[in-house]
């Protein structure tokens, strides 16, 4: 980990009226550190009055150099050394001075009053006593000519008030009745984002982290010792596993915003979304591993993001594994990614970002499958090799997928080149099927099996290892085979006779399921899907189930994505007069509200007993997409949830 100093061995402190400069010295950082410029930042923020006072020094480039600010701030000066530089406004927010010399300081000077909570078109989020400064909204000189710097932060605030930014807690905050002052360094950043609010601090210290929660009173006499619980062990599981944790502190900050979001050092978590139970069990070690990928290592967008799928894999499946879910995971993923309509169908290397729908299905399920199947391929000594070199590696730099490529044919010491080519640009998942089996008897040699594998989809056959079981009368035996082309027969040499071939029971294999059951998603994600709503006045639900017009054709067809809203007797009526098919499960009167959908059609039910009822299950269908059918009892309490059955036929064979 690297060295972390105290504000009295980095800098000089001079006070001025109003304002505390910060004249920062050189930063030990090593050899590669030591040449970016450094950048020491000190804010005076009144929240109540909205107002920011602000300093920055930084050692920019001679020459012409833009930078901006958002509306609502000013610059006060510009100076280099003694120097007073002209300031000269160039468009809309934007300045631009010229630095006649590299070798000094330049130091910005800038006031002014942050954007209302109803502006619009700003990016700044000010509500109540907290508020939310991201990355590149320009409260701060943001040049132009987006580049990385080494960071010193200083901010201080009115007492009661605490702050948490990009970066380590480099110091104590000192609390006093004049106010709240926080020091916040990182190595090598590119963009600065600061939060603040009317918090409670707890914290402990965890293998030499300071592990902190930063919640409002009631929140945090509640949840904040189980936010730390929780974050101590996933911070010491994830170090054992990958090397140390990149930052000298790890905050758990509230924000009035629904969000649950990674920063450098910290995640923030919206204050109706802490005390969700599921929480602290899963969503905070997702945001505690992008401390290694995303924002410790951190990607290259526009050669695509792999940081998720990783940190997918890392974090989230990793709690799975331990809670012996893994097989249902990666059956639940395969079974969304099967949901997806085939036009939004695209290659992994196309993800940048987004956590819902297609989006979130390519770059996590997809991603995350392709780093199960790597891992069972090189093996997991050599996977978590290529993890802490990659980590040591990259740290606080940017790295493609072709970085990650090229480390883990490094660790493994042979090219996987082709491997990523496929799972990473090739659009779609292939579909696997027995093309013909069969067993032969040998008088002197025992018993054969003949089979004949088969792929297709895509404009080139996937590398597929395939693993596979026969049940033979002395027991199961199981065995891996690579498939590199469309069609590929192998024979099996066996001491007892076959009885039965199980071809990826396990679902190991990122594949297409071509025979997979609706689920809800499945409605969700077709453009073409059309909402039918049974009675008026549940439009607004029907609507945020499906952004879109009610249908006035409410006509059913197995083959017509159609997803119906409304009433429990309505409903029942609507599935008589429409001859619709009954589910594996009688559904319709089930609790007080349920959604179904039923095999060997493209419809979807939603009803419920009243509108109460309607609105409280139309709200936890959004956690639900995966699910066949999800009943929910008069206090909203889920009663039943899961899916229809899985029968891969293509994928098993019975001898004769």
């Amino acid at each position: 980990m690297r060295d972390v100093r105290t504000l009295g061995q980095l800098c000089r402190v001079v006070r001025l009226p109003g304002l505390v400069i910060l004249l920062l010295l050189a930063l030990p950082w090593g050899t590669a550190q030591a040449e970016l410029p450094e950048q020491s930042i000190t804010l005076r923020i009144n929240p109540s009055a909205r107002t920011i006072h602000g300093e920055m020094s930084t050692s920019w480039p001679a020459g012409e150099r833009e930078f901006r600010l958002m509306q609502g701030l000013e610059m006060r000066e510009a100076r280099l050394g003694n120097q007073v530089l002209d300031v000269i406004a160039v468009g809309r927010n934007r300045y631009r001075i010229d630095v006649p010399s590299a070798s000094e300081i330049v130091t910005l000077a800038w006031e002014g009053t942050l954007p209302d909570p109803e502006s619009v078109g700003t990016r700044v989020l000010l509500e109540g006593d907290s508020g939310i400064l991201p990355p590149r909204a320009g409260w701060y000189p943001t040049p132009m000519e987006q580049r990385d710097f080494s960071l010193s932060l200083h901010v201080w605030l009115p007492s009661r008030y605490h702050v948490v930014a990009t970066g380590s807690l480099a110091d104590v905050p000192i609390e006093e009745d004049q106010g709240y002052w926080a020091h916040y360094t990182h190595p090598r950043i590119d963009e600065v984002t600061l939060t603040f609010g009317l918090w409670q601090e707890r914290s402990r210290e965890v293998e030499g982290t300071l592990v902190r929660t930063l919640f409002p009173p009631g929140l945090d006499e509640a949840f904040a010792d189980i936010y730390l619980d929780h974050a101590a062990d996933y911070l010491e599981q994830f170090s054992e596993r990958l090397g140390a944790y990149p930052y000298s502190s790890f905050t758990m900050a509230a924000s009035s915003a629904p969000v649950g979001l990674a920063f450098p050092g910290f995640t923030l978590l919206g204050e109706r979304v802490i005390p969700l139970p599921f929480i602290p069990q899963t969503s905070l070690a997702h945001e505690l591993m992008h401390s290694w990928w995303g924002t410790g290592v951190r990607v290259d967008y526009p050669s695509g993001n792999w940081a998720e799928s990783l940190t997918v894999y890392l974090a989230d499946y990793a709690l799975a594994r331990q809670r012996g879910e893994e097989r249902e995971t990666r059956q639940r993923w395969l079974r969304d990614l099967a949901a997806m309509p085939w036009e939004s169908e695209r290659a992994l290397v196309s993800f940048r970002s987004g956590s819902r729908g297609a989006d979130r299905l390519i770059g996590y399920h997809h991603g995350a499958m392709l780093f199960h199947m790597l891992e069972r391929e090189v093996g997991e000594e050599a996977f978590d090799a290529a993890l802490r070199r990659f980590s040591d590696r990259y740290m606080f730099q940017v790295a493609s997928w072709d970085d990650l490529a090229a480390i883990f044919s490094e660790a493994a010491q042979r090219d996987l080149g082709a491997f990523f080519d496929a799972w990473v640009t090739q659009p779609g998942r292939p579909v696997l099927k027995i093309a013909d089996a069969q067993r032969e008897q040998r008088d002197t040699e025992g018993w054969f099996v003949h089979v004949t594998f088969e792929q297709w989809g895509g404009d080139k056959p996937w590398p597929l290892e395939i693993p596979f079981t026969i049940l033979t009368e002395q027991g199961p035996q199981s065995q891996e085979v690579m498939l590199n082309s469309r069609q590929e027969t192998f024979t099996f040499a066996l001491a007892s006779r076959p009885d039965q071939l199980l071809v990826d029971p396990d679902y190991h294999l990122l594949r297409q399921m071509p025979d997979a059951p609706p689920i809800f998603r499945t409605l969700t994600l077709d453009s073409d899907t059309r909402l039918v709503i049974t009675r008026p006045g549940i439009e607004n639900a029907g609507r945020s189930l499906l952004d879109r017009t009610p249908a006035l054709d409410d006509r059913f067809s197995p083959d017509t994505p159609l997803l119906v809203v409304g009433g429990t007797n309505d409903v029942i009526r609507w599935l008589r007069e429409q001859g619709v098919p009954a589910p594996p499960t009688p559904m319709a009167r089930q609790g007080q509200a349920r959604m179904w959908t039923v095999p060997g059609t493209r419809l979807a039910v939603v009803s419920a007993d009243d509108n109460p009822a309607l609105i409280r299950l139309v709200t936890a269908l959004r956690h639900h997409g995966h699910r066949s059918y999800l009943v929910q009892a008069s206090d909203g309490d889920d009663e039943q949830a899961g899916t229809w059955e899985l029968d891969e036929a293509t994928l098993r064979h019975s001898f004769e």
